[in-house]
């Protein structure tokens, strides 16, 4: 778990179309590199990949504090029933972290809504393959014509399209728990 800028940082040089690590390793094995961000058809591939790495300790920590609340009794119970390992991970694993789950689709789905450091100190904001939403919103408040109107109205409806999708998102979870 890093700070978002330093996770940035650190992929910069394994991206780095020069000296960077992953263009050392093809050229370790006879393959060309790769213009790994600066390439239409991988920079935004390469941009998911950093925020993935960049939010899997956290999201790690809690989905192992969800794991650890679920009773060893279930297990065992199951395990007597000779349920498979499938059978208890579809039984016993899913239900019992079913809110935690749910909880952390919607999170990271608004995070994704809101990804800006990555795609910004990576490719800056005059690359098509990489402009984001917050980007976008950055891009006409401080570089385009400085329209900051317009940018907070990004925002806004930003704003309202996330709290319809999670309303609505809530209430279609809701339903199928108490169904």
């Amino acid at each position: 778990m890093l700070p978002p800028i330093v996770v940035v940082l650190l992929w910069q040089y394994f991206y780095d179309p020069g000296n960077g690590l992953f263009n050392s390793i093809l050229s370790g094995i006879g393959l060309p590199p790769s213009q790994w961000v600066q390439s239409p058809d991988t920079a935004m591939v390469s941009l998911v990949l950093v925020a993935t790495w960049a939010n899997l300790g956290g999201t790690t920590i809690i989905y192992l504090a969800a794991l650890q609340n679920i009773p060893g009794e279930l297990y065992e119970a199951a395990e007597l029933e000779g349920a498979s390992v499938w059978q208890r991970v579809r039984h016993v694993t899913i239900p019992q972290t079913r809110f935690v789950l749910l909880v952390m689709l919607l999170l990271q789905i608004i995070s994704t809504m809101q990804v800006f450091i990555e795609p910004y100190q990576l490719t800056g904001t005059t690359n098509p393959d990489t402009i984001t939403v917050m980007v976008l919103v950055y891009r006409y408040a401080f570089t385009v014509n400085h329209d900051f109107g317009l940018a907070a109205a990004m925002s806004v409806v930003l704003f309202v399209v996330l709290a319809l999708f999670s309303a609505i998102y809530l209430r279609v979870t809701r339903e199928r728990e108490s169904a």
